[in-house]
């Protein structure tokens, strides 16, 4: 299972795979692939094609909540399954460009729509780690609200959810051993 730092690393994996699958598909070293925030997008303008990767939702996945667990001195810890919700958007000047690399986008994420171990950038990972990427059609008043947050107009984007396995627990301390036990009597 994954360690607290696999949020961070995840970002780097999907930039990575984003910016090498893009140069192959569109053109080498024609677009950039950048982590963003809100914030940063204020001031956002490109010059040259680029792609903004955004995480803007982490939640639980209730239906993995108790599908993996690990024994940590004897006691039962499951593990943490996380949701990430990105929002991937294309920035160019002319609408055509647009549109190729978003249908380039798309393409990326569906080849890889399951990473293993080996994709995945960084420490933080287990050898049976894996992460899913899936497409979400999110209604339209949503991807609205998501672009409100930046005080930019919408913008042509897409949404994935992200499906961690798991991140690991804190190591609980060991209960103690038991040194006396007192029984309350059950018969008179």
């Amino acid at each position: 299972m994954a360690s607290v730092d696999a949020i961070a690393f995840l970002g780097d994996t999907i930039v990575a795979i984003l910016q090498k699958e893009l140069d192959e598909l569109v053109k080498p070293n024609v677009v950039s692939v950048l982590q963003y925030t809100p914030t940063e997008f204020k001031n956002f303008a490109p010059v040259t094609p680029t792609v903004t990767l955004f995480l803007y939702h982490v939640a639980i996945c209730g239906e993995m909540r108790n599908a993996r667990s690990r024994s940590i001195g004897g006691i039962q810890v499951p593990s943490l399954p996380l949701e990430l919700r990105y929002l991937v958007t294309p920035w160019t000047r002319a609408p055509g460009g647009s549109y190729l690399i978003i249908g380039a986008i798309a393409q990326v994420f569906y080849r890889h729509s399951v990473l293993n171990f080996g994709e995945l950038l960084g420490s933080g990972w287990a050898p049976d780690d894996t992460v899913e990427i899936i497409l979400e059609s999110v209604p339209v008043e949503e991807h609205y609200d998501i672009w409100k947050l930046t005080d930019i107009p919408y913008r042509l984007s897409l949404t994935y959810l992200v499906r961690l396995v798991g991140i690991d627990a804190d190591q609980p301390e060991a209960p103690p051993p038991v040194a006396a036990a007192t029984f309350p009597e059950l018969l008179p």
